[in-house]
């Protein structure tokens, strides 16, 4: 792959879903890899939920 796709194929989270999936096919007990892909994809969905909230306006009446 170029470098530069490599690059930033390394910190999207997508990247992290896929480790973790394949260790959960290789491995049957939980590993370090797992966890670490777990807490990375579930960090990115709670970073773009607050993004979220502090962006929409809020409708007072």
């Amino acid at each position: 792959m170029h470098p530069v796709l490599e690059a930033i194929s390394d910190v999207l989270p997508m990247s992290y879903a896929v480790d973790g999936m394949n260790e959960v096919l290789h491995h049957t007990d939980m590993t370090a890899t797992f966890v670490r892909d777990v807490l990375i994809v579930a960090g990115c969905a709670l970073l773009v939920l607050i993004l979220g909230a502090a962006t929409l306006r809020r409708r007072t009446a």
